[in-house]
This record gives C-alpha cells, sequence and structure tokens, in this order.
C-alpha cells in the first residue's frame, strides 16, 4: 500500500502544474497549456498525454499498478491532470474532446475505486468525479460507465442522479440488444427504489427526490420488467 505522505505529494505537484495550466488557459495559450500538461504527465506518471488518451483505462490502471497495488496518488493526481485537459479543451472551444477527457477520468477514477477502495481517500475521489462529472455533463456514457455509475451514486445518497443513471443505462442496454441484462438491470433498479422507500423523508428530500417520486419510478420499472417478459 502507498503511503499517504507520497499521495498527498503528487497530489500537490499535480496541483502546481494545474496552476500553471490554468494561468496559460486564461490568457488564451491553449498550446502552451497542453505542452505544460504534457510535461507534467510525463514527470508524474511516467507517460505523455498522448499515450494517456490512447490506454484504455483498464491499461491506464495497469501501468499504475505495482505488486498487486493501484498506485492511488498516480490515480488522483492523474484526475488532477485530466480535468486540467479537459478545461483546456472547452475553453479552445472543443467540447467534444473536453467531454471525451472528463468521461475518461469518470472512468478512470470509479474504476480505481471498485479495484482499490480506501476509506482514508474517499474524500479526494469524490471531489475529482464531482468535478469530472459537471465537466461530462449530458455526454452520451457507455453502458459499461452508465453501471459503475449507478451505484457511486446510490452510496454518496444522490438518489435523483442514481435515478437517471438508472433510466439511461437501460436505454443504453436497449439500444445494443442487451435484453437479458436489461431485466437484470430493471430488477436491480427495482430492488434500489424498494431500499429508498426504507429511507426517512429528510434522506430521500436530500437525495433530490420525493417518496412519491420513487413509487412512481418504481410502478414505471415495474410496467417494464413486465413488458420486457411478454
Amino acid at each position: 500500500m502507498y503511503r499517504r505522505d507520497y499521495i498527498l505529494g503528487l497530489i500537490e505537484k499535480a496541483a502546481v502544474a494545474v496552476y500553471k495550466v490554468a494561468a496559460a488557459r486564461r490568457n488564451a495559450q491553449f498550446e502552451e497549456a497542453m505542452a505544460l500538461l504534457n510535461q507534467a504527465m510525463k514527470q508524474l506518471l511516467g507517460m505523455n498525454s498522448k499515450l494517456i488518451g490512447a490506454l484504455s483505462v483498464k491499461d491506464l490502471l495497469a501501468m499504475f499498478s505495482q505488486d498487486g497495488g493501484i498506485d492511488q496518488g498516480k490515480v488522483l493526481a492523474a484526475g488532477d491532470l485530466l480535468h486540467a485537459e479537459a478545461s483546456v479543451w472547452k475553453e479552445a472551444g472543443n467540447e467534444t474532446a473536453a467531454r471525451q477527457t472528463a468521461l475518461k477520468c469518470v472512468e478512470m477514477l470509479l474504476t480505481a475505486m471498485e479495484l482499490d477502495a480506501r476509506s482514508e481517500l474517499k474524500n479526494e475521489f469524490d471531489e475529482r468525479l464531482n468535478h469530472a462529472l459537471d465537466m461530462a455533463g449530458r455526454a452520451p456514457k457507455s453502458a459499461e460507465l452508465l453501471e459503475k455509475l449507478i451505484p457511486y451514486c446510490n452510496e454518496a445518497g444522490k438518489l435523483a442522479d442514481a435515478e437517471d443513471v438508472l433510466f439511461q443505462w437501460l436505454d443504453e442496454l436497449e439500444k445494443s440488444g442487451q435484453w437479458e441484462r436489461r431485466l437484470k438491470a430493471i430488477d436491480e433498479g427495482i430492488r434500489m427504489c424498494e431500499q429508498w422507500l426504507q429511507l426517512d423523508e429528510g434522506k430521500i428530500s436530500a437525495g433530490g427526490l420525493s417518496s412519491a417520486e420513487i413509487h412512481s419510478t418504481l410502478q414505471d420499472l415495474i410496467k417494464m420488467k413486465a413488458n420486457s417478459q411478454t
């Protein structure tokens, strides 16, 4: 397991690089900003931005792993640098590249949390995930990413977000013809709604829903299940 002081040290170095990138971005010096990011990625992560962009999240995390453990310092630093890159793309007017970079950041962080969850780093991961999700906005997400997002939103108490992601996931599974998986996803959604109805009204309201809305969603899912089985 990597020591916390090492992890925080990498985060601090990434923060220095992000500050320099932000200064260049504010002055519309986008090429300089990207050059600074590329330099920081090579120094802190051992690979340039082009390689990071080309690797799948699975392969990227493999590059961040050693002796069976993920270097969460590099994951968090990469999260900061990828968010900075997405911000540069957005300021430069390339919304597509900005959202793609943000989505990769989201998938990387969620997958790293699944593979090597540590409660002491939860706040650091949550902060970066929220930034990346805001940057990604309503950009289309893969079924695999949506599946990872649902438990994250649910565990964070973001009930309305979990509900929204659930229906996006069901749509993606329908588009790809994954009917058996879609039926299982509907069952998962039904169980989730039933669990929500056991919460007190304060937690339900804090999650962005009401009991009436949850009941309505539950009925919609039950109808979907019935239609899927006919």
